[in-house]
């Protein structure tokens, strides 16, 4: 009797495991890190701080132990040594299956997140009882004292990114949320669909981009219910490495060819085929971009660089070379 008691009157909380992964990026992480000592908590949720560095050995001992003296939640501080962006993933979302969590974030470790980003997260999981939910990554303000071009690719970046959030918007207004595709650059997971399914992060992508995306394809696949709030905002540093027209390029480029070999690997004919659709698609693109890219303040002609990118990577993919995107990574 007493043990109803007790049960009744304090049922047990829900447990999210926030976590994060990073690579050499220590500035970019204790910012990150910052965001999160002021996030809004509700007081029937129990909360983990999970960081993952994605390294051969450890390198961050001194910022955790500083986040650690400035939060009263638990931190908890892996190592995946094994070099890749989803097998991190994978990581973290073991750590948090193997101790019983209930749910599971993502935010990346050149982001910084509103301290109602966690509450927005969970209301629009709860509200739809969904398996996965995202929300939007703006991009933050740019360095004062980036050049002209740095600015150029700045002003398409933010411009793109608005554009997509409203486009975004729309699709929940009109009740196709489950349309968005969902990155892992702000993200709520149900770890029960996980635990259920067996789904992970595919590994076989070594160090390139585009497992969340996948993830997100094959979770539909399974049956998972996704949506997307407007209302949980995290905002993305970029790095002055990361504004040229030469790294959208090669990030388009590389993204394209892992797309590519992965639907030669399952469906050969079939994508060989549609390539010369494709390839016309992306070409019919990109003089519709040439003639706006004076009129746009940048975003036509980010857009440019991408379609050319993306037109490199399918003849890459092609012939079957494989992408290192994140091989190097950007920002501090």
């Amino acid at each position: 009797m007493v043990t109803t008691k007790i049960n009744a009157t304090n049922p047990r909380k829900r447990r999210i495991c926030v976590s994060t992964v990073t690579r050499n990026r220590p500035r970019m992480l204790e910012d990150l890190l910052q965001s999160y000592l002021e996030l809004q908590v509700p007081q029937d949720i129990d909360l983990l701080f999970l960081i993952v560095e994605n390294n051969e050995e450890a390198t961050l001992d001194a910022i955790i132990d500083q986040f650690r003296q400035q939060t009263d939640r638990p931190v908890q501080y892996e190592i995946e040594p094994w070099l890749g962006i989803a097998c991190a993933r994978n990581h973290a979302l073991e750590c948090a299956l193997a101790a019983g969590y209930d749910l599971l974030t993502f935010a990346d470790d050149d982001e910084q997140v509103q301290s109602d980003w966690l509450i927005e997260l969970l209301a629009e999981r709860d509200r739809c009882d969904l398996d996965i939910v995202g929300s939007p990554v703006r991009c933050a303000p740019i360095s004062s004292d980036a050049g002209f071009s740095a600015r150029l690719v700045w002003a398409g970046l933010n411009r793109r990114n608005r554009r997509h959030e409203l486009k975004a918007s729309n699709r929940r207004a009109h009740n196709a949320a489950h349309t968005i595709l969902l990155a892992t650059g702000s993200w709520m997971g149900k770890l029960d669909f996980f635990r259920r399914t067996g789904l992970r992060f595919d590994n076989t992508l070594g160090l390139a981009g585009g497992e969340d995306w996948r993830l997100y394809r094959e979770a539909r696949k399974l049956g998972a219910k996704t949506g997307w709030t407007p209302h949980a905002i995290a905002y993305e540093t970029v790095p002055l490495d990361r504004l040229t027209f030469r790294y959208h390029f090669r990030r388009d480029r590389d993204n394209s060819a892992v797309e590519i070999c992965a639907k030669l690997a399952s469906c050969r004919i079939t994508t060989l085929l549609r390539l010369p659709g494709s390839l016309a698609g992306r070409v019919f693109k990109l003089c519709t971009y040439m003639m706006a890219a004076p009129f746009t303040r940048g975003e036509a002609l980010l857009r440019v660089v991408a379609c050319m990118g993306s037109i490199a990577g399918i003849f890459q993919g092609c012939l079957g070379k494989a992408s290192s995107h994140y091989k190097r990574t950007t920002g501090s």
